[in-house]
């Protein structure tokens, strides 16, 4: 089975675009992303909380899925600049209906000091 599968790394206060980059290995505990974007890098530190989505293959019978992770960042390689990866070990996981995270995550921002509750 192919595991590069396209990941996203929900934005945090200290880095409020948000990640993208490819898997490269997954385990029930863990996951390795390869990043092109290596200025990024310096946005992310170890021991970080964050949440990891994994687009799954479109399937006919179920839709569209993602794996959603919360997930610790154990581990940055980066060459100043250049592509990097990412280890994350996963606290939880689960299987949801995929939407674009993007899109959620800009409509979140923008409204983010005017929460109805």
């Amino acid at each position: 089975m192919d595991v590069q599968l396209k990941c996203h790394v929900a934005p945090m206060k200290s880095w409020p675009q948000g990640l993208r980059g490819v898997t490269q290995n997954i385990s029930r505990n863990g996951v390795l992303m390869f990043c092109s974007d290596g200025g990024a890098a310096g946005q992310l530190r170890v021991g970080e909380v964050v949440t990891v989505e994994i687009e799954l293959p479109e399937n006919p019978v179920f839709g569209r899925k993602c794996i959603h992770c919360q997930a610790t960042v154990v581990r940055i390689s980066d060459d100043k600049g250049q592509p990097f990866q990412i280890a994350f070990s996963v606290s939880q996981m689960k299987f949801t209906e995929y939407v674009n995270p993007l899109a959620q995550f800009e409509e979140i921002g923008a409204g983010a000091g005017n929460l109805q509750v």
